[in-house]
């Protein structure tokens, strides 16, 4: 983890106006989704669980999960590795059961279907029998993660951990290169919320100073949208706040000023009327301070969620709110965030007195 003096201050709400367009920062849509559901465009990735930790958050370092992977096909014995994952041209076949490795990982404009993982946009490359290089469709391997980049982005290696003054902008990494907040879990590894709760409570505390937002909302969209801090993006990212692509920059990617980096993940986004996986990159924080305090920010400085600014002092109005101007398609979201603040052994509301 980079020094502490090197982590930029939290910025002001103009100053991250400054650095985003209205609306990039977090889904167009927003809110929660599961590994079922489906993601609207720009929304939260669904990361695996974080291992239990005892009582007391805990940083822990990243690793990439192997890159080994088994070819599994459900309707024939054999698979056609492309030369590009968006051309035809056959660079070859891989066996059902072959064993392999992954090189780097892409979206493609192609989405393939299987029944085993249903579809997706990611292509693997891998090195074929014959000597030659080619791209799979994901859905057709068996990786060591499903949602964790398995290797690099291809044609863009992972960049060096931060260090310095933040440039606000650049490459992303397929694994986060700081240290991720471990947070308290349930004996079986679940999310627990009271535990969670108080661990963030400051944070929320603190991003109501800054930006109005009623300390219980944001605790319980924590709570919704991470699991309880289980689900954060496998880069201390508990609202699902998703980096922008700059416009003729391939590769490179805007995360403005609280966040330190970003991580390519696998997510399902909604297309068409289907939920289809693909790579996503979203915003990489220090600790939950960045995450917590970017996430009013957004609010902020999106002009769709003024209306709501006029409830800063009722938690459930400011709720009903941003749901009414869009930030979940979920009809039952702003529900589920008023039934969290008002659960007694939560007790969010206590934070807004």
């Amino acid at each position: 983890m980079p020094p502490r003096s090197t982590i930029p201050a939290v910025a002001s709400a103009a100053l991250l106006a400054a650095a985003l367009a209205p609306g990039a920062a977090h889904a167009a849509s927003g809110g929660l989704v599961t590994e079922a559901s489906a993601t609207p465009a720009n929304g939260p990735t669904v990361p695996a669980k974080a291992a239990s930790s005892g009582s007391t958050a805990k940083p822990r370092a990243s690793v990439r999960p192997s890159s080994a992977a088994t070819i599994v096909l459900s309707s024939s014995s054999r698979v056609t590795a492309r030369t590009t994952p968006n051309g035809t041209k056959r660079a070859g076949t891989m066996k059902n059961g072959e064993a392999t490795r992954v090189r780097c990982q892409v979206n493609s404009t192609r989405a393939v279907t299987s029944g085993r993982y249903g579809t997706s946009k990611v292509w693997n490359r891998v090195k074929l029998k014959n000597g030659r290089t080619g791209y799979v469709p994901d859905v057709y391997m068996s990786t060591s993660s499903k949602n964790s980049l398995v290797a690099p982005y291809c044609g863009y290696p992972d960049p060096p951990a931060p260090t310095g003054a933040n440039p606000q902008q650049g490459r992303c990494s397929s694994v986060a290169s700081v240290d991720l907040v471990q947070v308290p879990t349930k004996p079986n590894g679940d999310g627990d919320p009271v535990a969670f709760s108080k661990l963030a409570a400051p944070f929320a505390i603190e991003s109501k100073q800054e930006t109005r937002v009623p300390a219980a909302v944001t605790l319980a969209q924590g709570i919704l949208e991470s699991a309880s801090g289980t689900l954060a993006a496998g880069a201390n990212n508990y609202f699902g706040i998703k980096a922008q692509a700059v416009a003729g920059q391939g590769g490179i990617f805007r995360w403005g000023p609280n966040a330190v980096g970003c991580v390519h993940k696998q997510t399902n986004e909604s297309e068409g009327g289907r939920t289809v996986r693909q790579i996503a990159s979203f915003r990489m924080y220090v600790d939950m301070k960045g995450s917590f305090v970017d996430h009013g920010l957004f609010l902020v400085v999106n002009t769709r969620y003024a209306p709501a600014f006029q409830f800063v002092n009722d938690p459930e109005r400011f709720a009903k709110a941003i749901h009414k101007a869009g930030y979940a398609t979920d009809p039952a979201y702003s529900n589920s965030l008023i039934n969290l603040m008002n659960r007694p052994e939560l007790n969010l509301k206590q934070y807004d007195r």
